[in-house]
């Protein structure tokens, strides 16, 4: 056991009994899974009701209360929560029977302005952190404290790197080994490999690009790692060409995960690969449906985080495309509700003057072929897409000739593809990477 395990047995208690109940209610039933679900949906319900001026209105405009809730599907009578919502009414979605030191803020990022700024309290971050260390630990037969590699954005301060202090209350009380996702230079990708050599890490975590990158580096430059038991792939959507690519370079199983601020971990994947495993206990997903071509199934997904009393956000469209599974088992034996497959931000999806949309998924794996490893795709107009490339790979015309007969048969005809070569990609303000996106510049 790391001294960072022991730090957390001893401070964090309470977590750990509540991770000691996700490690059971994930093997539970689907439909008792669902029972304990809708439990704790009723309960937030009726809170929201009784003590949130926002909803005991939207109740009201209905003709409902929550005892009018009387199975899942009845809740699609409330009305949806847009980040819009919340802007307008965030006082009256405060509850009203919490004190002032209960209100504990957050908010998402926003590199186009105004982040969402929101209200979270000790129950949601209690339920939370248990459910981040099953889906970043246990699914790969580790425990919250064992040495992990983070590959991560420094998400209240933007600075350059992680300060030393940082660094080894980190590795000390946290296990992590953290290398900042902002500036991953040569120099710092040297410095985490020299860390993991020496302190040997099992796991490594980060965002999806910047664990390619490295992994990218690690390949180059013909180095070894100490053996890895998984590398979790967090905060970006994962391409099946990229995946493989990782797995085979650090020679590990690599998991794909799904969250947000917001909701914090809301899927994780198993072993078996199958999906993405429902965070079942912390959040009830819904899939709003949507027209996208070659996605007959895929739907906005619609959050309602079970714990968060503080300032409920009940069936809020968080900003993602989903397509949920209709598998009822996983051979991995978790009841756990599946998601088939996170398609992306709903800023990864193209429309077009003439009504046409694209998923932003095609982008990335008509690009499988080619040999570009960094690009930008990105919508300017609703009938202009830029292909963005770093200047020093110096792509010439017969690559971009190329490039362009790849994509014109799945581009509609009003359409224009245009090349820019640039010195540096657009980021998000946490340092993750879009592939796809419309602009103005990706938000979180």
């Amino acid at each position: 056991m790391t001294t960072a395990t022991c730090y957390q047995r001893l401070r964090r208690p309470r977590e750990w009994r509540v991770l000691r109940l996700l490690l059971t209610t994930q093997f539970w039933s689907r439909e008792r899974i669902r029972q304990y679900q809708f439990g704790k949906l009723k309960r937030l319900l009726r809170h929201a009701f009784d003590n949130v001026p926002y909803y005991r209105r939207q109740f009201d405009q209905i003709g409902a209360t929550p005892d009018d809730i009387r199975r899942f599907e009845d809740l699609v009578a409330v009305p949806v929560l847009t980040k819009q919502d919340i802007r307008a009414h965030a006082s009256e979605l405060k509850a009203s029977n919490l004190a002032q030191h209960e209100f504990l803020p957050n908010a998402t990022g926003g590199s186009t302005g105004e982040p969402l700024q929101y209200f979270q309290d000790r129950r949601f971050e209690l339920w939370a952190s248990a459910a981040r260390w099953r889906g970043w630990y246990s699914i790969a037969d580790c425990v919250p404290g064992d040495r992990c590699a983070v590959l991560w954005g420094c998400m209240h301060e933007l600075k350059s790197d992680f300060s030393r202090w940082e660094r080894l209350s980190d590795l000390l009380l946290n296990g992590e080994i953290k290398l900042n996702s902002f500036n991953l230079s040569d120099d710092r990708k040297w410095d985490l490999v020299r860390r993991c050599q020496k302190l040997r890490p099992t796991l490594l975590r980060g965002y999806f690009t910047a664990v390619k990158d490295f992994a990218r580096f690690i390949d180059e430059n013909k180095v070894r790692l100490p053996p890895l038991k998984g590398v979790l792939l967090c905060a970006e959507t994962v391409d099946a060409p990229s995946r493989d690519y990782v797995e085979r370079v650090l020679q590990a199983r690599t998991y794909n995960t799904y969250g947000g601020r917001e909701a914090s971990l809301m899927a994780m994947e198993c072993a078996a690969h199958a999906g993405l495993h429902e965070v079942s206990e912390n959040n009830y997903l819904e899939f709003e449906p949507i027209t996208l071509p070659g996605h007959p199934d895929a739907g906005n997904i619609l959050v309602t985080n079970l714990n968060n009393y503080a300032m409920p956000f009940i069936r809020y469209r968080i900003g993602d495309i989903g397509v949920p599974s209709s598998a009822e088992s996983c051979d991995c034996g978790r009841g756990l509700p599946l998601i088939r497959r996170v398609i992306g931000r709903t800023t990864e999806v193209f429309r077009f003057v003439d009504g046409t949309r694209i998923a932003g998924e095609m982008f990335i794996h008509l690009m499988k072929d080619l040999p570009l490893n960094e690009y930008q795709f990105v919508q300017t107009s609703d009938a202009t897409v830029v292909l963005r490339t770093r200047r020093q790979d110096a792509v010439d015309d017969a690559l971009r000739r190329r490039i362009a007969n790849t994509y014109r048969p799945y581009l509609p005809s009003c359409v224009t593809l245009r090349f820019e070569e640039v010195d540096h990609f657009v980021k998000t303000p946490t340092g993750k990477f879009r592939f796809v996106f419309r602009e103005p510049a990706p938000c979180d």
